[in-house]
């Protein structure tokens, strides 16, 4: 009866609210009266690697238990098992809408997991059945045949392997550290950022890194004010684990930015300011704040661009763009390749390109191209009142 009594409690406050202080469900509740299934995994965590000897983060992460366990017995989408660090940012949500979305996340991406090592099975059995026909198809051949060219027998030109694509465009990020031009991510933000935020900026800052090394003429991208000690460096080296390395060509430091540049050179971009990148200045030092918001708009670009006396610019976006949902601030990967296309002598409307098309449409006043060329996309709602119409203009005909 206690057991079913502490149930019925718990989805009693799922129903009816989205809002749940964890630390006073937990002084009613504990996971050690609960009744997991046999099948569930949720209560074997690690509990020290996750509270550290913390009373309160203790009482949380009963409580999160307790509210894991109801969601798993009304058979809510969630993953087999929770990692330390899933049950470290479910912690930091303060809603159980916020939770039970990190779930449905973590449940789809195990999912497409599964499909694609299913498809990798499958890709390797028919690489197998491929390379035994073509060993039988061999020893068929003789001396006297003549030479069959194609892929795993002889080849006309030399195989340009990975290794050495990867080794040119390292030696063009070098030529672009010795001889710029030069742009500054700023990864001074990591206090102001949670655990979940923390791990999409460092995504966001490779990929960055990543499209930047593969242009004909790349920036020297510099990762300034990467404290050692943070939450952010211990993300970045997941990620990149031979970042301590000599030979890794990723350039970052954790000093000030405006100890290797002049102030007067510099320019943080910022979408909260009220002046106007015009052109692209191949003189000036461009600014990136390496911060990722995901709905709260702060303007910490600005204030910090303010405080340091720095000259602060934004895109123009609403001269060339029509904003059709979503926020003004891009990603770091976005702007990066709009000051690449600008470097390279491309226009702001063929910069702008780069930004995803399904939260803006090109501004029609300000494209030079023809309106032959423009690009028509169609929508359910198109595709209904085009068969309207089609069927209106047959059943005229019909009359006449």
């Amino acid at each position: 009866m206690l057991k079913m009594h502490r149930t019925s409690f718990v989805q009693k406050c799922c129903r009816t609210s989205t809002t749940v202080d964890l630390t006073k469900l937990s002084d009613s509740a504990s996971t050690d009266d609960f009744d997991f299934d046999e099948e569930s995994s949720f209560s074997k965590v690690d509990v020290d690697a996750i509270t550290k000897g913390d009373p309160d983060k203790l009482k949380t992460l009963r409580s999160l238990q307790l509210e894991v366990g109801v969601m798993k017995l009304k058979e809510l989408e969630m993953p087999s098992t929770l990692s330390a660090e899933n049950w470290k940012d479910m912690m930091e949500m303060t809603t159980m809408s916020q939770r039970r979305k990190f779930l449905r996340h973590l449940w789809l991406k195990e999912v497409r997991g599964n499909i694609r090592e299913k498809n990798k099975l499958k890709k390797r059995e028919l690489y197998k059945e491929f390379k035994a026909s073509e060993i039988s198809e061999r020893k068929v051949l003789t001396t006297s045949s003549p030479i069959k060219y194609g892929l795993n027998d002889v080849f006309l030109f030399q195989i340009i392997r990975d290794c050495t694509i990867h080794r040119f465009y390292d030696y063009k990020l070098l030529q672009a550290e010795w001889f710029g031009p030069h742009i500054i991510l700023d990864c001074g933000y990591d206090l102001f950022m949670s655990r979940r935020n923390l791990g999409t900026c460092v995504k966001e800052m490779m990929f960055a890194w990543s499209t930047n090394r593969e242009n004909i003429n790349p920036f020297d991208i510099m990762f300034c004010n990467l404290n050692r000690n943070g939450p952010l460096w211990s993300k970045f080296k997941q990620v990149c684990p031979t970042l301590d390395q000599p030979d890794c060509p990723v350039h970052y430091t954790d000093e000030h930015y405006l100890k290797y540049f002049p102030k007067e050179k510099c320019v943080y971009l910022t979408p909260h300011c009220n002046e106007v990148l015009e052109k692209y200045n191949p003189d000036d030092i461009y600014i990136i704040g390496a911060y990722v918001d995901l709905g709260s708009c702060e303007e910490l670009s600005l204030a910090k661009a303010k405080k340091e006396g720095l000259r602060k610019a934004k895109l123009p976006l609403d001269q060339y763009l029509k904003w059709k949902q979503g926020t003004k601030s891009l990603s770091m990967h976005t702007v990066l390749a709009i000051i690449n296309e600008l470097k390279d002598g491309q226009s702001w409307p063929e910069a702008l390109k780069h930004v995803p098309c399904k939260r803006v449409e090109i501004n029609s006043d300000f494209d030079n191209a023809d309106n032959s060329n423009k690009i028509i996309r169609l929508t359910a709602h198109s595709i209904r009142e085009n068969y309207r119409k089609n069927l209106v203009y047959d059943l005229l005909l019909q009359k006449k």
